[in-house]
Parts: structure tokens; sequence; C-alpha cells
């Protein structure tokens, strides 16, 4: 469940929708997707290891997290979520480039890449 690590990586904004990862298809009619506030994306089985669980809440891990929010913020933003995990103790470069290697093909790859090898390298 982006964001992980619940609020303390990512603050959430009153007026921002919550965003919640669930395994299974948009097409599956049992899913239902028109919950106010929420945005569900909609992904393969996530890899053990790109989750962790919070106050009891199966959320993903941070660095599952930081590769997420590449699809939806500009580089600079992502170096300065990047620059707050590294100061909050979250980065892990181990982690961040076995997460990297189990995503499949998105449009921010190239951007992500560049910024992991900006802040793990």
């Amino acid at each position: 469940m982006p964001p992980s690590e619940g609020m303390s990586l990512f603050e959430h904004f009153d007026d921002e929708p919550i965003h919640v990862t669930v395994p299974g298809s948009a097409q599956d009619p049992r899913i239902d997707t028109s919950i106010p506030g929420i945005v569900i994306h909609h992904v393969p089985e996530l890899h053990p290891d790109d989750l962790t669980v919070l106050d009891g809440i199966p959320i993903t891990s941070p660095s599952r997290t930081l590769i997420d929010c590449a699809e939806c913020m500009d580089e600079d933003e992502l170096r300065e979520t990047f620059a707050r995990a590294r100061d909050s103790g979250l980065l892990d470069p181990a982690a961040l480039r076995a997460s990297r290697a189990r995503v499949e093909w998105r449009p921010s790859l190239a951007m992500l890449d560049e910024v992991i090898a900006e802040f793990c390298d």
C-alpha cells in the first residue's frame, strides 16, 4: 500500500487521494474501484521482499514505494523523496536494487534508474 511506512516518509495531504496497491486485474468484476478518495493500482502479485507490515497493515516496503513514486513524480520530486528516505534511514541500496530488478517495464524506469544511480552508487 503506497506510501510505505505509513505517512512517516511521505506526508499525506487531506486534499489528495490515498493510493492503494492490490494484486489482480482491474477487469476483475469483483473489485470495486469506485471508492471516493482512493486510487487503486492493480499489479501482479508482489514479491514478499516488496512488502512489510506497519501497525498490522500490509504495505509496500520503502524500496518498492520509492520505485512506485517514480510513476507519479517528476525527477526533482523523486530526488527529494529519495533524499528524505536517505535522511530517515529508509534508503537501503541493496533492497532498492533488488526491488528495481523485479519491476516490469514502466515509462518512468529511465528516470528511476538515474536517481537510483545518484543515490546508491
